[in-house]
């Protein structure tokens, strides 16, 4: 169902109980002890080879989980970026006496799950299919083939995914942030680029298997419905013959905070929302003596609802839907950062107030009622998650990885228990530092300007999406150009005509055309192909239908007389005649040539460089009102890029989209882009125009619900 759901996102919480009692709710409760906490004692043993294995005996239900973690420092793959992740997919995909399809088939056939990473496996299955699954699960481990045509395939499936990087604010961010907090000469500031993926080769997944996966380097974790004698025979079985081997150790200089504020910015033309980052590393370890003070700490300043960031950005302010921020603990570096997604317009008032918050939490104690009602949530949270199982294998797991004292988490509810005002202050001096940070905005580059007050040295960076810097500064437009011109060059450009009478004399004669295009797009680690069809005939007749997974997921009809229709899964809609006259207007063919007279308003910004085409940027704002961003190359006159920000529901989260158009071919003496981009909410989808046939013999009976 989340599949179909993000479909359908492409193409277009909390419960309150109320109690009838008479309660003062402007208090927060008094504080009762903490609960006493019975973790369990994870049965233990260790195989011939150095395997150290877990048991948590779950009786409750026929069923087992079991995961293997290889437990390995990380290290530099320089030039090689993902490859870790490409080895650890490629464990799954097929072994010396198995294919791919073979394994997904024999596991869905006993109802299992099985999955592989850069650090082990784990699978889930009943009881009876224990040992089934476990031999399955024991070839993958120990005979990988690492089939190169199964490479190729997740080879493409990630090039495709880095294209999408270029258009998500998110992704952009977080791989500008790696660089910048931890620096490109550590493994955690390490970004993939293209050319590591094409890199990446059979021979550097085995050399990489062969170096870190060592049995007496891993733990593996049983919970379920198995006793201890079987464990350890199942155990025994399938891994005992696995051979040991030294694991190489590696150990990298701890990265620095910056000295002062340093404000960096990535443009993405066309934002019209701003993401905001700050961050920097700190010394914050797993196992730190001090961890539920600072915890308590973090979710007070942002890692709650209720948090300071949140009250303040978005139910003070009204600046965003949500903001976040926390202390993140980690074997060898921690990481302090917080997050906020804002108008463009507020980009600097938000980082304000987002250091402002972060003094506050510095320099004054937190009111009581604040701080009992973040210790009782806590308190709340871990009690309940003890109810889960794999909850205490984890811990058990963490205590022997991390030499952790063996209280460390049975202690933990009594020291969140104990956590007072001062200790809260404490903990914030220690880690919060908006005297020394980064700040790092993705967004529009027109308000960079306003954030040069918040850098130390009154500069701003600019990177791109991959961190490398650049130089932001437009370009000045050439005398004599305007909106109607750059447009008037893309239509000649188009039709490749010499002058606009020709142009008109061209588009004068499509009376139809009929477009065919397939995608495949990636959901849930899962590939659906999918298929859709738009047909046009002058003057008010449209059609599209959008199909996947075997299924109609979008359809639209357009005529005179029964107006128009869109039918979605999730439900069906008739257009208004204002709407009904919008989808027309976006599907003429001659639409730009017509730009005046069906009321889209053109301006012409700036020239830009766009992945490393000079672009003349123009804004379109139409009928509806929705404004567009769009990219025409300077070399060619085509277009090459738009980007449209929509809400489609009320007090929704505006989706922004971005459609990228490359490798135009002639169709009937017109030229099209045969491949379009679309990234929109986060979801990539790669559209290969099969064909585009004009003049096509449509008639009005071809534009009417089919019963």
């Amino acid at each position: 169902m989340q599949n179909f759901k993000t479909l359908i996102v492409v193409f277009t919480a909390f419960s309150f109980l109320t109690i009838n009692a008479q309660i003062d709710r402007s208090k927060a409760p008094k504080p009762a002890k903490a609960p006493p906490i019975n973790l369990g004692e994870p049965q233990r043993f260790q195989l011939e080879n150095g395997l150290k294995v877990f048991l948590v005996e779950d009786h409750r239900l026929p069923s087992v989980a079991m995961s293997l973690t290889i437990d390995k420092d990380p290290h530099m793959e320089t030039g090689n970026v993902g490859l870790a992740e490409m080895m650890g997919d490629m464990m799954s995909a097929g072994t010396e006496s198995r294919t791919k399809a073979e394994i997904d088939e024999a596991v869905d056939f006993v109802g299992a799950s099985l999955y592989t990473f850069s650090y082990g496996f784990y699978f889930n299955c009943l009881t009876k299919h224990l040992e089934k699954v476990t031999e399955i699960a024991s070839d993958i481990l120990l005979h990988p083939a690492f089939p190169k045509e199964e490479l190729e395939k997740k080879r493409k499936r990630l090039l495709s995914g880095l294209k999408s990087i270029k258009t998500s604010p998110d992704e952009i961010s977080s791989r500008v942030e790696k660089v910048l907090k931890y620096g490109q000469s550590h493994p955690y500031g390490q970004i993939q680029k293209k050319s590591d993926i094409e890199n990446i080769s059979i021979e550097l997944c085995r050399e990489y298997y062969n170096t870190f996966f060592k049995p007496d380097n891993g733990y593996l974790v049983i919970v379920g419905d198995i006793d201890l004698k079987s464990a350890k025979s199942i155990c025994e079985k399938y891994f005992g013959i696995w051979e040991s081997g030294d694991v190489p150790v590696s150990s990298f200089p701890f990265p620095s905070k910056p000295k002062g504020v340093n404000v960096s910015f990535v443009h993405k033309p066309g934002a019209v929302q701003s993401l905001i980052k700050i961050f920097y590393p700190v010394d914050f370890k797993i196992g730190d003596q001090n961890t539920a003070q600072v915890n308590v700490m973090s979710n007070i300043f942002g890692g709650a609802f209720s948090s300071y960031l949140n009250a303040n950005l978005r139910e003070d302010k009204g600046y965003t839907y949500g903001s976040r921020g926390r202390i993140r603990t980690d074997r060898f570096v921690g990481s302090f950062s917080c997050v906020a997604s804002v108008r463009n317009e507020v980009t600097d008032s938000s980082v304000h107030q987002m250091l402002l918050e972060m003094n506050r939490i510095k320099n004054e104690l937190v009111d009581t009622n604040d701080l009992e009602r973040i210790k009782n949530n806590m308190i709340g949270d871990f009690a309940l998650s003890l109810e889960n199982q794999q909850t205490i294998a984890r811990y058990a797991l963490n205590t022997e990885r991390y030499n952790l004292d063996k209280n460390y988490y049975r202690d933990m509810l009594d020291k969140v228990q104990g956590v007072t005002k001062e200790m809260v202050s404490e903990a914030a001096n220690r880690f919060i530092d908006p005297e020394n940070c980064h700040i790092l905005v993705v967004g529009n580059k027109d308000i960079a300007e306003n954030l040069i007050q918040f850098d130390s040295n009154g500069e701003i960076d600019f990177y791109d999406y991959n961190a490398e810097p650049v130089n932001i500064n437009q370009k000045p437009l050439p005398e004599g150009i305007t909106a109607e011109k750059v447009i008037n060059d893309y239509l000649m450009a188009k039709t490749s005509s010499s002058s606009m009478d020709e142009v008109k004399n061209k588009f004068k004669k499509i009376k139809s055309y009929r477009k065919e295009m397939t995608a495949e797009l990636e959901a849930q680690g899962q590939t659906f192909k999918m298929s859709r069809v738009e047909s046009f005939l002058s003057p008010s007749y449209f059609k599209a239908e959008t199909n996947a997974m075997g299924m109609t997921v979008q359809s639209q009809i357009i005529n005179d007389k029964t107006g128009g229709e869109q039918n979605m899964q999730t439900g069906k809609k008739t257009f208004s005649e204002t709407e009904r006259q919008d989808v027309i207007n976006g599907s003429r063919i001659d639409k730009d040539l017509v730009y005046k007279e069906i009321g889209d308003v053109l301006t012409i910004l700036a020239v830009e460089n766009i992945m490393g085409e000079d672009c003349y940027v123009i804004k379109r704002i139409n009928s509806k009102g929705d404004e567009l961003t769009e990219f025409y190359s300077l070399n060619s006159g085509l277009l090459t890029q738009i980007i449209k920000s929509e809400i489609i529901a009320e007090g929704a989260k505006p989706i922004i989209t971005t459609i990228q158009f490359s490798d135009y071919k002639d169709y009937d003496g017109l030229k099209f882009p045969s491949r379009q981009s679309m990234n929109a909410g986060g979801q990539n989808i790669e559209f290969k125009v099969n064909s585009i046939k004009l003049n096509e013999k449509l008639k009005a009976k071809d534009f009417i619900w089919q019963e």
